[in-house]
């Protein structure tokens, strides 16, 4: 079963040592949604790290993430994450 990845946002600026920050998107309720600790993705679908934590405030929401070793992204990339896996908080 292939998985669907949905684009949360795009990658903003290295930050600390190995970390990354995300501009994500506005029109996403991430109270609903809990993208921490998901696996994110590129635009072919590689992985290339994970959500550590979303920041920021409800009309500019931000997430740390950290890559893995070895992965190189490039200034305004697209980041996605697999919708399928998600739960819905109640």
């Amino acid at each position: 079963m292939k998985e669907e990845f949905n684009e949360i946002g795009i990658f903003t600026k290295n930050v600390l040592k190995d970390k990354i920050l995300v501009k994500l998107r506005n029109d996403i309720n991430y109270l609903n949604f809990n993208i921490i600790g998901k696996n994110i993705y590129d635009l072919n679908g590689r992985k290339i790290g994970k959500i550590l934590d979303v920041v920021g405030n409800i009309k500019e929401p931000y997430a740390l993430a950290m890559l893995d070793k070895g992965v190189k992204i490039s200034n305004n990339e697209k980041i996605f994450v697999s919708f399928k896996k998600m739960r819905v908080r109640k």
